[in-house]
């Protein structure tokens, strides 16, 4: 009896290690209205999402992304509809995320809509609502190939909103 229960005890403890998983979730978040530093109103709306979670040496990473910038004479949308690389450094608050997506403008002439590469990098440098410190930034860079220079570049500090860089790490 006592063998048979050493026995279960043992085969319960085999089976609860292999249940037992470190699961990591890193990424970046944020929504909001960004501009130039020296700018007094803002000229874009953002929003976005990137995650990567990671479990048992497996990986799944995604998320999407959308800005719109008013200038002098059109609207530029740029739109990353699901992310698919993703670079996190939580410790500095800096995330890079790209895929593929497309980017249209909005002209007096009409809409043009091109499809392409969008890459992005954010920076969480303050919390949410303080003004202590530097803003939070956003960087955007649109080109129709992976070689090509960027068609489409947008950099500014969020004026209104937030950005969230993040890694935790639990086990269950």
């Amino acid at each position: 009896m006592k063998r048979k229960l050493l026995w279960l005890v043992a085969i319960g403890a085999v089976a609860a290690l292999a249940y037992a998983q470190t699961v990591t979730v890193r990424g970046a978040m944020g929504h909001g209205m960004a501009g130039a530093p020296e700018a007094e109103r803002p000229n874009a709306q953002f929003r976005f999402v990137a995650k990567q979670v990671v479990f048992n040496d497996q990986s799944r990473t995604g998320g999407s992304f959308e800005i719109e910038v008013r200038g002098e004479n059109a609207l530029t949308v740029v739109h990353l509809p699901t992310v698919n690389r993703l670079e996190v450094d939580a410790e500095n608050g800096v995330a890079g995320f790209s895929g593929r997506g497309w980017i249209a403008q909005r002209t007096r002439q009409g809409v043009r809509r091109v499809p392409g590469i969008v890459s992005v990098r954010v920076a969480d440098n303050r919390e949410a609502d303080s003004t202590d410190g530097d803003p939070d930034t956003i960087a955007v860079a649109f080109r129709t190939t992976p070689d090509a220079e960027p068609a489409f570049t947008y950099r500014g500090v969020v004026k209104r909103g937030d950005i969230r860089v993040f890694e935790e790490t639990r086990s269950r």
